[in-house]
């Protein structure tokens, strides 16, 4: 007897792997059928499908209705694939490209294709208070009580809202993805790949834990930059292609490899590069998130650990790299007060300069983090004019300071940690 959709998805909330694994294999078809739709591409399809998937996994236990998992998953897939199209330098969306509605449910397989028709059109009829109340509660994963709470008023009235919303667009819709996607499209072995490389949690996301405390410290120093998301799949062909060989600056032996053409990112530096353009107004830029290598695992070493990178491009005549190097001792300074740190020139093959600061623990130094100067070549390629534009950049690894910070003494207990 076939188990229902409802319990597989509260057993993957208890962090059942092959419960996930089967709700990934039920619903690739929708998921690859939208990614197309959005993206126009088989193969950046995939790659946004499997982002999504991982997107989905780490943010699966704040999903309130188990019954609501197809129509949030297909939103997280949406956000995705139009993440991953306007990070590829399309940024005008025509009418007919705006995606359909996520609010689905398992009531969508009855529905006409008039009403599939209709939907796109019902999605533009919303105002914009309903599609942010929309975009919060099935994308940010609001709860009910928190969107009452921001909007002033008790939560039956917000749920009765919601509902109505629901309703305004359930009558529009049906699932249409799937009519033109091929079977042979889909890749057979994703669940198995998605599902071990979700068996680690993303920490950033855990302010209770060492790894997102620390994320936020560093986070309040840069308050003013942007947050921007970079994919976590690299295509190494586009990468020699758009940043060059240095940006491939590891043994190729630490890669870890997706298939023949492509590999999970190494680090943030290079996502970063390959996908952020200057368009005329200063560059200030956040990222953080997970990063893969292949490698021994022992107290200081795992394959998949967390970076947090800052970005600048601006005239030289209003960035230098002192000033960047003063606000990497303020971060510093913000997560280890007081401690004794020390300031080490290094190279990189994509910076004219670079520097590596190291932070004194009983006696001996540790480095934490990194920032350098980006040749001319990467400035012209980011868009800059290389004769008055500078490009600096600053990555830390986040295990890393929070090893000093809390005093641990072996980077696999972090994931159990939790800080007061």
């Amino acid at each position: 007897m076939t188990e229902p959709l409802t319990e597989l998805v509260a057993r993957a909330q208890a962090g059942d792997l092959d419960a996930f694994g089967r709700l990934v294999r039920i619903t690739q078809a929708m998921a690859h059928g939208v990614a197309r739709r959005v993206l126009r591409d088989p193969a950046t399809a995939q790659d946004a499908v499997q982002d999504a998937y991982l997107s989905a996994f780490r943010r699966l236990r704040g999903l309130e209705e188990p019954a609501a998992f197809v129509v949030w998953l297909r939103r997280i897939v949406i956000t995705t694939s139009l993440n991953l199209r306007r990070s590829r330098r399309r940024t005008l969306l025509r009418l007919d490209d705006v995606p359909e509605v996520p609010i689905l449910d398992e009531a969508e397989t009855r529905w006409s294709e008039l009403q599939r028709e209709r939907l796109a059109g019902a999605l533009l009829t919303l105002t914009a208070a309903e599609r942010q109340l929309c975009d919060r509660r099935y994308h940010g994963e609001w709860s009910t009580a928190r969107l009452a709470a921001s909007a002033g008023v008790d939560e039956t009235a917000k749920r009765k809202r919601l509902q109505r919303i629901r309703e305004k667009l359930r009558r529009e819709i049906e699932m249409s993805e799937q009519r033109d996607l091929r079977p042979e499209e889909l890749q057979r072995d994703l669940p198995a790949r998605i599902v071990e490389l979700l068996a680690r949690p993303q920490l950033t996301a855990l302010p209770e834990n060492p790894v997102g405390r620390v994320l936020e410290q560093w986070r309040d120093v840069y308050a003013g930059f942007d947050s921007i998301e970079l994919p976590e799949f690299v295509d190494l062909s586009e990468a020699v292609r758009t940043v060059g060989q240095d940006a491939l600056y590891i043994d190729p032996l630490e890669f870890q490899r997706v298939d023949d053409g492509r590999i999970l990112r190494y680090d943030l530096t290079l996502p970063l590069l390959m996908h952020v353009r200057y368009r005329g107004q200063p560059l200030r830029l956040f990222t953080a998130g997970k990063c893969y290598r292949q490698c021994r695992l022992d107290a200081m070493h795992l394959d998949a650990f967390h970076q947090a990178e800052t970005f600048w491009l601006d005239e030289r005549s209003r960035l230098t790299p002192w000033m960047v190097t003063a606000k990497v001792l303020e971060s510093v300074d913000a997560i280890l007060p007081g401690r004794t740190v020390k300031i080490v020139p290094t190279q990189y093959a994509m910076c004219t300069q670079a520097w590596e600061l190291e932070v004194e623990t009983d006696g001996r130094w540790s480095e934490v983090l990194a920032w350098g100067v980006f040749t001319d070549k990467i400035v012209a390629h980011l868009g800059g004019d290389p004769a008055t534009h500078t490009a600096i950049g600053a990555g830390c690894g986040l295990e890393r300071l929070a090893m000093v910070r809390y005093g641990i003494d072996d980077v696999r207990k972090i994931e159990a940690a939790q800080v007061a």
